[in-house]
């Protein structure tokens, strides 16, 4: 799926989503990553929902945002419970979605220059 502009070219937004590619302004992703208006992180070692750690959460809340998108796949899956109220102890939120949805939400919260991390899990969610 194709996205509309974002106002702001020196800010990175997600340009087309497709399963297994993200198109991050002129770059094309194929790994799990994660980026804030900012800073882009290409190769975050989280592969698969089920390996999320603190430690892959950490390096997301060292960029200070107020909510996390996390795409976990094709498909929406949630992580441990712990991993919500880990967030939730630092003052901030975590969203669950699809990565698609997470893309889409990412871009819309940017125009509104909110402190956002989108963190996309590239290498597949569990069927469960």
């Amino acid at each position: 799926m194709k996205f509309t502009e974002h106002r702001d070219s020196n800010v990175y937004v997600v340009k087309h989503y497709e399963p297994g590619e993200v198109k991050i302004n002129d770059r094309r992703l194929q790994k799990s990553c994660f980026l804030n208006q900012k800073e882009l992180v290409e190769n975050w070692p989280c592969e698969h929902i089920d390996a999320l750690t603190t430690e892959h959460l950490d390096a997301l809340l060292a960029l200070n945002p107020e909510v996390i998108l996390l795409g976990t796949g094709e498909i929406q899956v949630f992580p441990a419970p712990q991993l919500f109220a880990y967030c939730s102890a630092k003052g901030v939120g975590l969203e669950v979605m699809h990565n698609l949805a997470a893309c889409r939400t990412y871009n819309v919260l940017t125009t509104e220059d909110r402190e956002v991390v989108l963190a996309l899990i590239m290498s597949g969610a569990s069927t469960q």
